[in-house]
């Protein structure tokens, strides 16, 4: 579960609790409002990553609420809903930088696609998250290695390997590096540089073929691609 929090305002509270579920698996803090009065003031207090608001909402509508964020948070997330196709509020709401514009009744789908997007652009925002090929990505806040939406299992030790090297993609790690980092937590253990050729050898059937680059008579650097 990553550190992300979540704003959820939505004066339906039978809504809310129905996709309550939903955005659950996916945030690791959630906050609730009841309006846009409400919403502005939790925001305020919380200072969330992403926020999920309705556009009808009384005190406050959901895009003059997103307007006011906007004019001092030009970085946090926000998905928009309405019950509504209405091409005025559509127009207005493409000037606020969106990630998503929500037709209800919300499609559990659509939400999910919106909900990780968002997450995907904070992740690539600071610095977490590596694209290693058109589909293959590492990221590094959550350890994980993902081709398209499956996970690709790694050992601890490559794991790890792949934790350092991201950390610092321009810098090229000795042997003795990342001997050092892999067995911190083992004194007994003999540096020996074989041993970390085969690791590189199992990471890189793992990885795309460009991603670990060998830099002859030093070590190795993490070689993602440029966005």
């Amino acid at each position: 579960m990553n550190s992300l929090k979540l704003l959820y305002i939505e004066d339906d509270k039978d809504i809310r609790e129905i996709y309550l579920n939903l955005l659950q698996e996916h945030i690791g803090e959630i906050h609730c409002a009841n309006d846009g009065e409400e919403g502005y003031t939790k925001y305020l207090e919380v200072k969330p990553d992403i926020i999920l608001l309705d556009i009808n909402m009384p005190k406050v509508d959901g895009l003059t609420l997103a307007t006011k964020i906007r004019e001092i948070d030009k970085n946090v997330k926000i998905i928009i809903t309405t019950s509504h196709s209405e091409r005025e509020k559509l127009l207005q709401a493409i000037e606020l930088y969106l990630i998503k514009y929500i037709l209800k009744p919300i499609e559990p789908d659509i939400l999910k696609e919106a909900l990780l997007k968002a997450i995907r652009e904070i992740e690539e925002e600071r610095g977490e998250l590596f694209l290693l090929d058109k589909k293959t990505i590492w990221n590094l806040a959550t350890q994980q290695l993902l081709e398209g939406n499956s996970e690709i299992k790694l050992t601890k030790n490559e794991r790890r390997f792949l934790m350092l090297i991201s950390s610092n993609p321009s810098k090229v790690y000795t042997f003795f590096e990342i001997f050092d980092y892999l067995s911190y937590d083992d004194f007994d253990k003999e540096y020996d540089a074989n041993q970390i050729r085969a690791l590189v050898k199992l990471v890189r059937k793992k990885v795309p073929k460009d991603a670990i680059i060998n830099i002859y008579g030093e070590g190795y650097r993490f070689n993602p691609i440029k966005k």
